[in-house]
This record gives C-alpha cells, sequence and structure tokens, in this order.
C-alpha cells in the first residue's frame, strides 16, 4: 500500500512538472480565496497586530518580478519587503487612498524631472516614503518638504530658504534638485540601491558602512552596516511602488482628495506682494486649496522685489481671469492692504559662509559671534559632539539683507 501511495505521487509530480502553470492576473474577488491570517509585527515595534487581508506570498512575488523587469531598480521580494507591504495595506490602507489621489498631481511633474535627468522614473516613488506626498512635511531632524531636503544639502543644491521662501517646499525645484542629487548618488555608487541610501543617510555614511563592511557593496548584505533607518530604507521603497501599483488588487482606490490633477493648473509671475486669501477672494477659489498649490511661501505672501517676480499656480480656468484683469486685481489687492493695514516684513535672505576654526574657539564662542546656536552649527555640519580641531572648516549660514 505504501509503495503505491508513493507510485501515484511520483507520477503526479511527473504530469504537473510538464504543464506550464501561468499565475492568473487575479481580480480582488478571486484574491480572497487565496487570503491568509497572519500574525503582523509593525517595523519598529513588537506588537502584533492579526489582520486578515488579500495577501498570496507567490501573486505579490510574481508582481513584483513583473516591474523589476521594467526598471533598472532593484526590485526584490523577500520577508523584510512582505513586511512593508503588510504595513501599508494593514496599518496604512487609509493613507494609500489618499497617496493614489495625490500622485494624479505629483506623479506627472515628477516624472518630467526624472526624464530630462534620464533617471528611472521608478524613482517619483521615493517621496511616498520621504514625505508621504506633503509638500509642507517637516521632519524630526528638520528636513523639509517633498523630497525631504536638509538645510545645508537644500542650500548645496540651490534652494532658496529666507524669509518669504522655502523652496523645499516647491515641487518644481526641489525635483530637480533630487534629480542633481540621485544623479550624483548614482555616479558615486554605481547603484541604484545604495545610491537610494545615500538619500536617506548620506553618501558618507553608505562610504563608512562600506569600509566597515569590508567592501561590500551589495545592499542586502550591506544592509547590517547602514544606520538603522536605512536598514528599512529600500525595503519602504519597495513596498510602496509595489502597493502603488496594485492597490486596487487589494481593495485599496483612491480618495477624493481636493487638489487639481496637474494638467489643470497653470503658472503666472506677479508683479507686486499678494498676499493669498486676497487673491482667493478676488479670484473666488478656495483659500486652501490656492495655499496647497503655492506651499512654497513662508507666511502665505507671495512677495515682490526690484530684480525677480515670483510665480503664483493657478487653476487654469483662472490664468484667463487674472491675466485679463491683472491691473485691476492689483487695485483691488491694494485697497485690501490699505483695509488691513498690513505691513509687510523685510525680504532677506540667507548665505553659506566657510568658517575656519581658530584656537581658543569653541561651538559656543562660535554660535555667538555668527548669531546661531550651538544646535544650527552641529546639524549644519553632521557633528555628532561638540569637538572641533584648530583648522577645521565649519558651515555657517548668515541672515542677508
Amino acid at each position: 500500500m505504501r509503495q503505491l501511495f508513493f507510485l501515484i505521487i511520483c507520477i503526479s509530480n511527473n504530469i504537473f512538472s510538464q504543464i506550464d502553470i501561468k499565475i492568473p492576473i487575479l481580480k480582488p474577488d478571486i484574491i480572497l480565496e487565496y487570503d491568509i491570517a497572519f500574525q503582523y509585527n509593525t517595523p519598529g515595534t513588537s506588537k502584533k497586530v492579526a489582520k486578515e487581508i488579500l495577501y498570496n506570498e507567490d501573486i505579490i512575488k510574481h508582481r513584483i518580478d513583473s516591474l523589476n523587469n521594467l526598471t533598472p531598480l532593484n526590485l526584490v521580494y523577500n520577508q523584510v519587503v512582505a513586511q512593508h507591504i503588510k504595513f501599508y495595506l494593514v496599518q496604512r490602507k487609509d493613507q494609500v487612498s489618499k497617496l493614489l489621489s495625490l500622485a494624479e498631481y505629483y506623479f506627472p511633474i515628477f516624472e518630467k524631472y526624472l526624464d530630462q535627468n534620464e533617471l528611472p522614473l521608478e524613482l517619483k516613488y521615493l517621496p511616498i516614503i520621504e514625505s508621504s506626498l506633503n509638500a509642507n512635511a517637516r521632519s524630526y531632524a528638520g528636513a523639509v518638504g517633498l523630497w525631504q531636503f536638509m538645510y545645508p544639502t537644500a542650500k548645496e543644491y540651490g534652494l532658496r530658504i529666507n524669509s518669504y521662501l522655502d523652496e523645499r517646499k516647491d515641487v518644481y525645484k526641489s525635483t530637480q534638485a533630487a534629480c542633481s542629487y540621485l544623479s550624483k548618488a548614482y555616479k558615486v555608487f554605481n547603484d541604484w540601491d545604495l545610491a537610494l541610501s545615500s538619500y536617506n543617510a548620506g553618501r558618507r555614511n553608505i562610504t563608512k558602512a562600506i569600509r566597515r563592511s569590508g567592501g561590500v557593496f551589495n545592499y542586502w548584505e550591506l544592509r547590517p552596516f547602514l544606520p538603522k533607518e536605512t536598514r528599512n530604507y529600500i525595503p519602504s521603497f519597495i513596498a510602496a511602488l509595489y502597493v502603488m501599483n496594485f492597490a486596487s488588487e487589494h481593495g485599496i482606490y483612491k480618495s477624493n482628495e481636493n487638489i487639481f490633477a496637474s494638467y489643470e493648473i497653470d503658472t503666472v509671475y506677479v508683479k507686486r506682494p499678494i498676499k493669498i486669501s486676497h487673491l482667493a477672494e478676488i479670484l473666488q477659489v478656495d483659500t486652501l486649496l490656492l495655499e496647497r498649490l503655492n506651499p512654497t511661501y513662508r507666511i502665505k505672501l507671495i512677495p515682490s522685489i526690484k530684480a525677480e517676480n515670483f510665480p503664483v499656480v493657478l487653476p487654469y480656468d483662472k490664468i484667463g481671469l487674472f491675466i485679463t484683469n491683472e491691473e485691476t486685481i492689483y487695485q483691488k489687492l491694494e485697497s485690501m492692504e490699505l483695509a488691513e493695514k498690513l505691513d509687510y516684513p523685510e525680504f532677506t535672505d540667507i548665505e553659506k559662509i566657510r568658517y575656519k576654526v581658530k584656537s581658543g574657539d569653541y561651538l559656543g564662542k562660535i554660535a555667538k559671534k555668527n548669531q546661531c546656536t550651538v544646535k544650527d552649527i552641529m546639524l549644519w555640519n553632521d557633528l555628532k559632539s561638540h569637538n572641533i580641531k584648530v583648522g577645521q572648516r565649519l558651515n555657517i549660514y548668515k541672515t542677508v539683507k
């Protein structure tokens, strides 16, 4: 009997090994047959959440493999990536729905700049893990905007930060700056996993990790030597890319976000300072929407100086109205400002200086001399302690008028 059972199994295996089985593209209601209940360990915590979701290991691996065939990026599926995918599908389901809607506005802009810089278009998913597509996002470390630039890096890549502007929040200029950074990082490491990791940890920290590992250049082998946050960076990126491409297969659909698609907006340049709420009132546009379309302006005010006119993004159907009635609009704005007795702040900018540490210097003394704080100097120069050396060069950022 035992021999007969063994013979049946062998014959069955031989038959099925000759059949070309293809994984079908399953609809959500069909995938329900493959559902698994799992104990989900939330990344970064020990809390376990029991959830039943639309999830099948083989199907998801097949989908990621198909995406990997279309990009120079290295998209893999393993248990670390699986944990992050489950995190999005369970803990962040509502957020994914919102991201799908925001992507209609932001992704065409990202793709335009990535294409111009000859970079993989899949890099458009990076701001999802950086900022959740929130132009006003600010991290605990002080990184700002869709692409989460720290102050020194923003200045290095030409983004202005002053009393009126923070171009880290400008979708166009910050995307170009991110493209420049990523292009340079890829030239340094010749590997997209490491280039992306450097976007999180900095090129210097990736180089240090490679040295500590004895010269390992494979991200997954290098992972134990990376900063804790960076160990989860690539898995989170792959998970975000997967979920944004296959959300509907998991029963997740876009929300009704109140923001215009990229083809429904345009830009005009203004010749005088304009309070965004005043312009919204005159053009009969929702103030919150206009502020969201123009996050660059720090105090909700579009500045104007002699040497430069500044852009304002408007819904497309308001562009003609503004151009045709521009002078009349300026007169109405002046009346509104007089009624409110507005006094606009003085336009200031910020310049970078390189301070050379002298004998007898310490951070407190340097900070006082340059009208900043010790914390500022440590942040600007990525210092881990108060120790400095004579002759060392420090980046200092000063306000100028």
